[in-house]
C-alpha cells in the first residue's frame, strides 16, 4: 500500500472514539467490496487492540472474565476434539463394515467466537474505557474480519485404509498435543493472571495473534463448538460425486 507510513503515523495520532470511527468507515466499504482482507482497516484495529491492552486495568472483575473465556474455550476445544474422535471412530467402523454408500468421509471441528447480535456481548458493570468504546460494533468488525485466525481451534480427520477403529487414541491422532504446553505467555504472562493454572491454545490465538483487545475479550459472550461431518460417494464408476453433509 502506497504511504503505509503515513497513514500509521496518522492513526497513532487518533484517540479511541476517532479510531473507531475510522474503522467503521473502512468496514463499510470492506463490506461494499466484498472483500476478504483490508489492511487499512485491519492497521486500525491492530492499532485500536494496543491503544486499549496498554489502558487496560487487571481489576478482579476483568480478571474474573478472562478466566472464565479461557475456562469456556479450554472445555470447548476439549469437547470438540472428544466429538471428532468419537465420529472417526464411527465412521471408520462404517468403512469397514462396507457401508455402501461411504466412499470416504471428511470432519473438522472447530472452536470460533461469534457475533450474531448485541446479546453476544456482555455488558459490564464498569467500563474500562468510560464510554469511549461502541464493544457491541467492533465486535461485529472484529468477527467478520479476522480471516488470518477464522477459527480459535481447528481439528480435521478423514478417511485412512491404515487406520483401525479399536486403535487407540494416540494410535488414531485423537490427541490434543497442545496440552502439553501452557500457553501463558506474551499478553498472558501479567502478574495478576498468574494464579490461572493453564492458559490453552485457543486463548493464546484469541488473547495474541488477533486484534481482539482485552476489553473487547472480557465481554464475549458467544463461543460456538462445531463438528461438521462430510460423507462422500463417488458414483458410478467414479464419474460422478455427491456429498451429504451432516
Amino acid at each position: 500500500m502506497e504511504n503505509w507510513e503515513e497513514f500509521r503515523t496518522e492513526i497513532k495520532k487518533l484517540s479511541l472514539p476517532e479510531l473507531e470511527v475510522r474503522i467503521k468507515e473502512l468496514y463499510k466499504e470492506f463490506q461494499r467490496r466484498y472483500e476478504r482482507k483490508n489492511e487499512k482497516l485491519n492497521a486500525c484495529l491492530s492499532q485500536r487492540k494496543r491503544l486499549n491492552d496498554n489502558n487496560f486495568k487487571f481489576t478482579p472483575e476483568a480478571v474474573k472474565h478472562i478466566e472464565r473465556v479461557n475456562r469456556i474455550l479450554t472445555e470447548g476445544r476439549a469437547k470438540v476434539l472428544q466429538r471428532c474422535g468419537f465420529l472417526y471412530r464411527q465412521l471408520l467402523q462404517m468403512k469397514k463394515q462396507g457401508d455402501d454408500f461411504l466412499d470416504d468421509f471428511e470432519i473438522e471441528g472447530t472452536v470460533t467466537v461469534r457475533f450474531n447480535n448485541e446479546d453476544s456481548v456482555l455488558t459490564l458493570d464498569d467500563d474500562e474505557n468510560n464510554g469511549q468504546s461502541d464493544y457491541v460494533a467492533i465486535a461485529e468488525v472484529l468477527e467478520d474480519t479476522q480471516t488470518d485466525f477464522e477459527c480459535l481451534t481447528s481439528f480435521y480427520f478423514s478417511w485412512s485404509k491404515n487406520a483401525d477403529f479399536q486403535a487407540s487414541d494416540e494410535e488414531l491422532g485423537i490427541i490434543d498435543s497442545s496440552l502439553k504446553t501452557n500457553f501463558n505467555y506474551e499478553l498472558l504472562d501479567a502478574p495478576e493472571l498468574s494464579h490461572i493454572e493453564y492458559f490453552c491454545f485457543a486463548s493464546h490465538v484469541l488473547f495474541v495473534d488477533m486484534d481482539y483487545s482485552l476489553s473487547d475479550i472480557i465481554r464475549i459472550n458467544e463461543v460456538w463448538n462445531e463438528v461438521k461431518v462430510t460423507h462422500k460417494n463417488l458414483g458410478v464408476n467414479g464419474n460422478k460425486q455427491s456429498n451429504a453433509k451432516i
